[in-house]
């Protein structure tokens, strides 16, 4: 019989003759696929609070190209480093080949041409989109949940490195926990944006792809924590709903 062997950030299957993969398929996406006898997937180093993580994954699943995650600690990328020379994740590695986190999605556009991620030629747009999730919405996002985090994360060394870091860049972590509510609530406004942006359309623009995958890895840290969004947005949370709906288990 297979062994199986499963968390969120690594799926194995171990079956007499070698390692074989989970992958995942369809636009729909249907959630697992043996890949039995296969070679090995591409490898995606990766974190779960993430929002670039996340992303990736959305493209990888959108596109139907199995992949297998590999944990990557907040604070020992050592494996990672002599792998590629460089600590950033997402780190995605295929045949031997290192594609660096901002590479990704045109290195699998290139791949796989379809589906686009870029929905009726609007490449621009979705880039637009794509960068305002992760350099502004994110921000925003990661303020009201990062004293949330350490509970996501490994071990005791890991959750003690990240706070440190957080607690040095941020502020103490006494006053970024008391500070919580006045940040889930200037979340608000670029939910509004957000909400606007889907009036009368499933997907961001029209069509799933990357401006969805960005906006949404910008609010994934929130997700990843165990909140949920503050109420009074029908349409995103709908929407929520169908991006997650693509992410593999």
């Amino acid at each position: 019989m297979p062994r199986v062997y499963e968390n969120r950030w690594e799926t194995r299957i171990d079956v007499a003759g070698g390692p074989s993969w989970v992958g995942w398929v369809g636009k729909g996406l249907e959630p697992l696929a043996l890949c039995v006898g296969m070679p090995e997937p591409i490898r995606l180093y990766g974190l779960p609070p993430s929002h670039y993580c996340i992303s990736a994954e959305l493209m990888l699943a959108f596109k139907g190209i199995p992949f297998q995650r590999v944990y990557a600690p907040f604070h020992d990328r050592q494996e990672l480093l002599r792998l590629s020379g460089q600590d950033y994740v997402p780190a995605l590695f295929q045949e031997g080949k290192f594609v660096p986190w901002y590479a990704i999605p045109d290195h699998l556009e290139g791949l796989h041409p379809s589906p686009t991620l870029y929905p009726r030629g609007q490449k621009g747009l979705s880039r637009t989109l794509e960068h305002w999730g992760h350099q502004v919405l994110e921000d925003r996002v990661w303020k009201a949940v990062v004293t949330k985090v350490p509970p996501v994360l490994r071990s005791p060394e890991e959750r003690w490195v990240f706070e440190e870091v957080q607690t040095r860049a941020r502020g103490p972590w006494t006053v970024q926990e008391a500070r919580r509510e006045e940040f889930l609530r200037e979340l608000k406004e670029p939910l509004a944006l957000i909400e606007e942006m889907l009036d009368g359309k499933e997907w961001l623009l029209g069509e799933p792809g990357l401006a969805d995958f960005g906006v949404y890895g910008g609010l994934s840290p929130l997700f990843t924590v165990g909140d949920s969004l503050p109420r009074g947005f029908p349409r995103t949370e709908a929407w929520t709903r169908r991006v997650q709906g693509l992410l593999p288990p």
